[in-house]
């Protein structure tokens, strides 16, 4: 955790089992977090609860009881960090989302996603996506967006989604033995299987490696993957 989220010498830990009193969030971006780790959890609480117009209403540890905390404490912004283990952001930011209509979902991930899919599929699912070493000044703001119906992305998030859409420089055939491979086939049975000689299949294999700049077939298909173009 980053000296950004330590808490002052003295602060009061604030578990949030309950939503505080109404007196004291009047005025204030009522604010969900969720995630796995009490202790990360417990810091990002306290680092929201110094700004004097966000208030932490409520903590879940997963997607289920996150879900019944934003029914019963409709909060305005969710923050919601996901672990390796629990990868699915888009299912659970949709949870929250059903049991409070109007509520802007942040998802804190431990890393960029590596599929294509999914990086769209984060997009699609969240007002936000952020990294979870993101510094605190940059969180905060991004949870007032959140709160005024904006839009936060990291640049790469967003970046790697644009290049996903576009066309990639192999052919439906290179792509085609490259995808035989990746399942499996050697090259004879990736050339049974597109009714192709095994010399054409390897050409197309050497083709995809060239365009790709990868170091072998295995790296061609790492890479066509990533991309979103297999």
């Amino acid at each position: 955790m980053t000296t950004a989220l330590e808490r002052p010498p003295g602060q009061r830990v604030m578990t949030h089992r309950f939503p505080p009193a109404e007196s004291a969030v009047t005025g204030s971006t009522r604010v969900l977090l969720v995630d796995g780790h009490h202790l990360f959890r417990s810091g990002l609480g306290a680092l929201l609860d110094r700004e004097e117009d966000l208030a932490v209403v409520a903590e879940a540890a997963g997607g289920e009881e996150a879900a019944a905390a934003a029914a019963r404490v409709r909060p305005a912004v969710t923050v919601l960090g996901l672990d390796p283990e629990q990868p699915d952001g888009p299912v659970a930011a949709r949870q929250v989302q059903q049991a409070a209509p109007g509520t802007a979902v942040l998802l804190l991930v431990p890393a960029l996603p590596r599929t294509a899919e999914l990086r769209r599929a984060l997009v699609e699912g969240a007002a936000g996506v952020l990294l979870k070493d993101v510094q605190a000044p940059a969180l905060i703001a991004a949870v007032r967006e959140l709160a005024r119906d904006g839009r936060v992305y990291d640049p790469r998030l967003v970046l790697d989604v644009v290049r996903a859409g576009q066309a990639g420089p192999l052919s439906r055939r290179e792509l085609a033995v490259l995808g035989e491979i990746a399942e499996g086939s050697t090259v004879r049975e990736a050339a049974a299987a597109l009714s192709l000689s095994p010399g054409t299949v390897r050409n197309y294999v050497s083709a995809a490696i060239a365009k790709t700049r990868a170091r072998n077939r295995c790296d061609a298909i790492r890479i066509a993957r990533e991309c979103g173009w297999l």
